[in-house]
């Protein structure tokens, strides 16, 4: 019987065949397995870094020296201390080497006894010069016209670092005030100094932050309703103390408290 060939039957073999084909030049890359793309990821910087900020401000040739804590989240980056808060984002020139652009937040009335500060936006920028000189040391510089400094921070190994809600369950302190934290993440907050008061919740974010959604009222500054609440984060360092940040509109709030008591408890049975 003699053989019949079927054209549209062989042109849809060859287009099979040539697309399988452009399919592996397309997926395979280099003959060495690397990828053609030319693309690298970008680091993130991550994590809580504790330390001393040395400032001169003015004329002055004798710097001030502040605690500072510097936080990561992504590519957002918060210095805070006792006298201002910085907020802002930054730039990676390389994997050692990075700018800070930062918004600057006056404290107008610090409550350093409880550690309660909110900051308000002065609209000035700082721009810091940072270099990780190793894996667990940043050093950040800054200078313009009315003030220079220095941030040297160390990585703050032992922040707690599976935080959940069950975490933070229980009561939180300050020297005036004491805050509840129920087992879903509600919480209620009152200072018995001021009648400042507040509440809101926590949930899940990641294994060093919980998000954090708040309502202040009857405080000095940073009041804020039930309608928009706060939104921020809260974070335990490795001395223990959980902090609060959140941002409202041109403020921002920082408050850090220690923990009384906790629903984990540890029972002994006596057997005779």
């Amino acid at each position: 019987m003699p053989v019949i060939w079927k054209p549209h039957a062989l042109l849809a073999k060859f287009i099979c065949v040539l697309g399988m084909t452009m399919a592996l030049v397309a997926c395979g890359g280099s003959s060495d397995g690397s990828s053609d793309s030319g693309t690298t990821a970008t680091p993130i910087l991550t994590g809580l870094w504790i330390g001393v900020t040395e400032e001169n401000t003015g004329t002055s040739t004798t710097p001030t020296e502040w605690v500072t804590y510097v936080l990561f989240d992504q590519d957002v980056v918060y210095v805070l201390r006792e006298d201002e808060a910085l907020l802002g984002t930054y730039t990676i020139e390389d994997n050692d080497l990075s700018t800070f652009t930062m918004d600057v937040y006056p404290y107008a009335n610090p409550d350093t006894d409880n550690e309660f500060y909110v900051g308000t936006d002065d609209t000035n920028d700082l721009v810091l010069s940072a270099l990780q000189a190793t894996s667990s040391k940043y050093v950040i510089n800054y200078n313009n016209a009315t003030r220079a400094g220095r941030i040297d921070v160390n990585l703050d190994t032992a922040q707690v670092t599976d935080l959940s809600i069950n975490t933070v369950i229980g009561t939180w302190e300050t020297d005036d005030s004491s805050m509840e934290i129920s087992a879903d993440g509600g919480f209620s907050g009152w200072n018995s100094a001021t009648s400042c008061q507040w509440e809101g919740n926590l949930s899940a974010l990641s294994s060093t932050l919980l998000r954090l959604q708040i309502q202040r009222e009857n405080c000095l500054e940073f009041n804020v309703n039930v309608v928009n609440l706060a939104e921020g984060l809260a974070f335990i360092d490795g001395n223990g103390e959980m902090h609060f940040l959140a941002t409202n509109a041109t403020d921002i709030l920082w408050m850090q408290f220690t923990a009384t008591t906790s629903t984990t408890t540890t029972t002994t049975e006596t057997t005779e």
